[in-house]
């Protein structure tokens, strides 16, 4: 048996065992620089294929496809909602029939409200079709299986709405919150739209008292809002969440699925790695910025901010080290640590002993092992308990499971109808 499986198999909490495992991968780091010989490539990879999340950047394809070409299509909005919806306050569709982009529900809804949307606008800009518990259910409408209700603001779509989709991407690269104002007045039978974008400090400064505080509880909230202002006119106050960041820190093969989980999120992943033979766009194709470089210049080029979570990954002890002196000043949320419990303390002193930013807040900040305990030890399975964790983590969740939450919403199902005001 090698000595480094020795070691590996007799590592514990013990200062002997830390040492020797310390001692040994120095030497063998030491070894592979110098077999190196030649500095490392830089490369930062930057796709505009993956510069936003997926199914925004599908609406905004499909919206300038169809107002390119003259053909009629709608953006449709989740403008208010009662009881459970599959989809959040503010979600966005670009549809025609037969096809469409984003949604409105799990998808029991789209192509309804695609045909739907598409008749209400022939003769008018905008209309509401309202998804309701009204016992006359008309046959072709869906039944809705959440059991909610649901108002669904449709409008013709035109270059103007290419403009909002392409601000809504920009708003949500962004690292501080937007909110966008969007206000439906009723004249008879038509629809007044009208839109504003809005800063999260901006609340101070509306109109009206009532738009204020409505601004305010959705920035303090960080949900979006739908709120009458009087008899005639609505208003949804859409929440755009500043950008989540995934910084991964090892470009090992174990962190191709958590770079892929992470840009299904929408969130913004970079991979970082001494080694440029891993650290290549070629394996982490879903990454907004791939780099092969020095520790320092990595963690240098990187964007942190208050949604911002680090996984460390180089699967050495020193290397970890390293990173994480470097990130102990840095505006991070989240630092996980792969590796045993034991492995965790080894690092902190480590960090230590290098003269790093080592306080309280550092060793409550640094977890280790990382991830829900979900029970699948492959890197796919790994990737998702980790994901999981740094979700339930930056939207302060306890990451318990639905059907044991003490307050479940009573609603009442009937068959659902499809209205159009």
């Amino acid at each position: 048996m090698s000595t480094w499986r020795r070691i590996l198999l007799s590592a514990g909490r013990g200062t002997l065992a830390r040492d020797a495992f310390l001692r040994l991968a120095r030497r063998r780091s030491s070894e592979r620089s110098s077999r190196r010989g030649s500095p490392l490539a830089r490369n930062v990879h930057s796709p505009s294929v993956v510069s936003m999340n997926r199914e925004l950047a599908a609406m905004l394809t499909l919206a300038n496809r169809l107002v390119a070409s003259g053909i009629p299509g709608t953006l449709s909005t989740l403008f208010a909602a009662r009881g459970s919806t599959y989809r959040t306050l503010g979600a966005m569709m670009v549809s025609l029939p037969g096809m469409h982009a984003g949604g409105i529900s799990g998808g029991c809804l789209e192509e309804h409200i695609a045909r739907a949307g598409a008749r209400a606008t022939q003769d008018a800009p905008a209309a509401m079709l309202r998804f309701s518990t009204h016992p006359d259910s008309d046959d072709d409408a869906p039944i809705l299986g959440c059991g909610g209700s649901i108002d669904v603001l449709v409008e013709r779509l035109t270059a103007d709405h290419v403009t909002l989709l392409e601000e809504f991407a920009s708003a949500s690269e962004r690292d501080e919150c937007a909110l966008l104002a969007c206000v439906v007045r009723r004249a008879g039978q038509t629809l007044w739209v009208r839109r504003e974008w809005l800063g999260a400090a901006d609340g101070a400064s509306c109109v009206t008292p009532d738009l204020g505080r409505i601004y305010g509880e959705v920035a303090r909230e960080a949900r979006s809002r739908h709120a009458a202002l009087d008899s005639d006119a609505d208003v949804l106050v859409q929440y755009v969440p500043p950008v989540t960041r995934l910084l991964i820190f090892g470009a090992g093969d174990d962190a191709q699925p958590l770079c892929e989980i992470g840009a299904l999120l929408g969130w913004h992943v970079s991979v970082a790695d001494r080694r440029a033979r891993l650290a290549t766009p070629a394996r982490f194709p879903h990454a907004r910025a791939v780099l092969a470089a020095d520790w320092d210049e990595a963690v240098a080029a990187l964007g942190c901010s208050p949604r911002t979570a680090a996984v460390l990954m180089t699967h050495s002890l020193e290397d970890d080290a390293q990173v994480l002196s470097l990130l102990a000043q840095r505006q991070v949320s989240y630092i996980g640590a792969l590796g045993p419990a034991h492995r965790r303390q080894w690092l902190l002193e480590e960090v230590d002993a290098l003269g790093g930013w080592l306080n309280d807040d550092l060793r409550r900040k640094v977890r280790g092992p990382i991830g829900l305990d979900l029970g699948d030890r492959s890197a796919a399975g790994i990737a998702v308990a980790v994901a999981a964790e740094v979700l339930a983590h930056l939207n302060a969740r306890d990451a318990q499971p639905l059907h044991t939450q003490a307050d479940p919403i009573a609603v009442q199902v009937r068959p659902g109808a499809c209205r159009v005001a």
